[in-house]
């Protein structure tokens, strides 16, 4: 099953003239992130999906429904789309309570109900439903338009930068809510972010456009273990691993990740044992040593060997690339450091990583 398109759109001003190109297919049981730069068409790719342009030349198939074609157009409401822009478009004379009722109104029977009330709780927004738009904040007017949207039981959740209005706290526990809202509840989701961290950590399927044209099509860690599209994307990670939680310590407040290569210790997330998670760690966080170190501070050391060297945008630093297991890591080292180390492809090194500094 997948969500398919082609689409053609030209929008002109006084000023400009934009013109998106797309042809595509992308699984529709996952989270695909649509990544680029403002400007570059991401948002209106979007609302092309969601049936916001009709003077779109398109053909939109989603699973087995045709949604749009030369001499077809489904309505907006007949897409079975739950939308998230970042203007929350919340009703100004209805409570947050009234706003997400309202949505009862497009429940769509023939799915598996999300328990809206436990979302409302997750998001912590119980103190909101009896507040009025004007009363709220943009990141609290955010969180009660995803309720609202869930309320209608949609079966293609399109979300457009929907952090963008949210402080640190609240972006984590919402990215881990649309994580459970896809694996727990089978709800596809289509995400516009031009934040790097945001891809790394929910997506599964990574779509890039450039300039209204796409030039990325691949799943997420396919797409990392690609050179190229690493160095164009996210040239500053160094690793991107799937890694189960093994064990914790209550004593020092750690846990164990353990992954195909290796294991790591990070701070106590809350998380229980099996729980699954992405981890993304900077080239910069990584450094090397020959041998095994056990008189450093440096609880996590990784056995990898170098698969290539390559020169960085910085003349004083060079990026190595190494693989433990099926992993691929890259550390960035001064040109010093690598004369001294000897340093060469097909080398046996110990890659060191601060707990602290790896991101879940």
């Amino acid at each position: 099953m997948t969500l398919s398109a082609k689409i053609n759109l030209t929008r002109e001003s006084a000023s400009a003239k934009f013109h998106l190109e797309l042809d595509f297919n992308i699984p529709s049981d996952g989270i695909t992130a649509l990544f680029g730069s403002s400007g570059s068409g991401k948002t209106s790719l979007l609302r092309c999906i969601a049936g916001l342009e009709e003077n779109a030349i398109a053909t939109i198939r989603f699973k087995n429904d045709l949604w749009q074609s030369h001499d077809h157009f489904l309505p907006t409401h007949e897409r079975r789309n739950g939308l998230v822009f970042q203007r929350q478009n919340l009703f100004p004379h209805l409570s947050s309570r009234q706003n997400i009722e309202f949505a009862e109104k497009r429940v769509n029977s023939t799915l598996d109900n999300i328990n809206v009330d436990s979302v409302i709780h997750n998001l912590e927004i119980e103190h909101l439903l009896n507040k009025y738009p004007a009363q709220m904040s943009g990141g609290e007017q955010q969180l009660v338009a995803l309720a609202r949207t869930l309320k209608s039981n949609p079966a293609l959740l399109l979300m457009d930068e929907p952090l963008s209005s949210l402080d640190d706290p609240r972006k984590n526990r919402l990215l881990e809510i649309i994580k459970d809202l896809n694996k727990k509840h089978g709800l596809p989701i289509l995400y516009v972010t031009h934040s790097v961290d945001e891809v790394l950590k929910i997506a599964d399927h990574l779509l890039v456009i450039e300039d209204g044209k796409l030039s990325v099509n691949k799943p997420l860690m396919e797409a990392f273990d690609d050179e190229t599209i690493n160095h164009q994307v996210w040239p500053h990670i160094g690793a991107v691993i799937e890694a189960t939680l093994t064990s914790q310590t209550t004593e020092y407040g750690m846990h164990k990740l353990e992954f195909q290569g290796g294991n790591l210790w990070i701070p106590d997330s809350n998380k229980g044992i099996d729980f699954k998670t992405r981890l993304v760690i900077f080239a910069r966080d990584i450094s090397i040593a020959l041998s095994n170190h056990t008189d450093t501070s440096i609880l996590n050391k990784v056995q990898a060997v170098i698969t290539k060297i390559q020169e960085d945008m910085n003349p004083a630093f060079l990026q190595i690339h190494s693989k433990a297991g099926p992993n691929n890591f890259r550390a960035l080292v001064t040109k010093k450091s690598f004369n001294t180390l000897e340093l060469e492809t097909g080398k046996s090194i110990w890659l060191q990583i601060k707990s602290v500094a790896i991101s879940t």
